[in-house]
């Protein structure tokens, strides 16, 4: 998801990932969907944030564009893609976030998607943001190769400066002062069967040479493509909690997470505002051109499909005092 990610950690990633699912330990064949199956109990909250997409119109109130774009323009590059304004559409009762293959688009020939944001197209300045609580959004994603669809949250300043350059800094491997975390992300349609998955994971300490994360990659999830599926997000100061259908699938405290068989003993909770993204992206080649490794091929989908990621509502809720 994030856009500094170097060329050599995505390689790695991607290995890591590919051998994950190899040695079996990311997928449960046939054990139905991960996680523990919970009562959340919401009268512990209050609702502070509601749209239900019932116009037929983005609520610029609530909304911008995932993105800014030069004058005169509505869409912009966005790594293997580009994000477009006109791919943020209200119908029917949910707002679809929509690719598709545009041979003459405005930025030229590739694929176009949505994306929307809580905020605005100055950094720091956000139509919505919160610090803990419980994030929730229903949405139905489509089987996409090379591309993925995601929920996710920002620190309120977009990683400024400072959060780049840590190396003399208190927050030095925390992620204290701000984390991107991607609540569900969709990136395995390329696997056949074995895709019907999809990640969480938490990126910390800064972009480019600092980037550290946390991922957990194994979350199945039956009818992924076709129905709809509840992806929740609870975030206090001593952890996170991550759920699929009411059902507990990853859960991180402050004193780390287990990454490769190994204990990493950083604090990764953010302990500032984090505004909301919702996006579809396209993966961008690597130096030798390859995307299979992260996400597969975008040249295996139907250019004459629209590829749709629907979402029914996004709800957030804050703790009561």
């Amino acid at each position: 998801m994030t856009n500094m990610l170097g060329g050599n950690i995505k390689r790695l990633l991607a290995i890591f990932i590919i051998l994950m699912f190899a040695v079996g330990t990311v997928f449960c064949a046939g054990c139905g969907d991960s996680g523990k199956k919970v009562d959340i109990d919401m009268s512990r909250f209050e609702l502070t944030f509601e749209d239900n997409f019932d116009g037929d119109t983005l609520d610029r109130t609530k909304w911008n564009f995932g993105f800014e774009v030069e004058e005169g323009k509505v869409s912009s590059k966005r790594k293997g893609g580009f994000w477009s304004q006109d791919g943020a559409i209200v119908q029917d009762g949910n707002l679809i976030l929509r690719t598709d293959w545009r041979e003459n688009g405005e930025n030229g020939a590739g694929w176009y998607s949505g994306a929307v944001m809580t905020r605005t197209d100055v950094v720091g300045e956000n139509l919505f943001e919160q610090q803990y609580g419980y994030f929730e959004a229903r949405c139905k994603t489509p089987l996409f190769y090379g591309g993925w669809c995601a929920f996710w949250l920002m620190p309120y300043d977009g990683f400024a400066e400072e959060h780049a350059n840590q190396l003399s800094d208190k927050h030095l491997h925390t992620g204290v002062d701000g984390t991107e975390i991607d609540i569900f992300e969709t990136p395995f349609a390329y696997l056949g069967r074995r895709g019907s998955v999809i990640n969480h994971a938490v990126h910390y300490d800064g972009y480019r040479d600092y980037l550290k994360s946390a991922s957990k990659v194994n979350i199945k999830v039956s009818d992924l493509y076709t129905e709809y599926h509840t992806y929740g997000f609870e975030w206090t100061a001593d952890y996170y909690k991550f759920y699929v259908d009411s059902r507990l699938t990853w859960e991180v405290g402050t004193d780390g997470y287990t990454k490769n068989g190994k204990r990493v003993s950083h604090n990764i909770i953010s302990q500032v505002k984090e505004y909301m993204l919702l996006s579809f992206e396209v993966v961008s080649p690597d130096a030798e051109g390859n995307t299979v490794g992260w996400c597969g091929d975008p040249e295996k989908n139907d250019k004459s499909k629209n590829y749709d990621f629907a979402i029914d509502y996004v709800r957030v809720y804050q703790f009561k005092d």
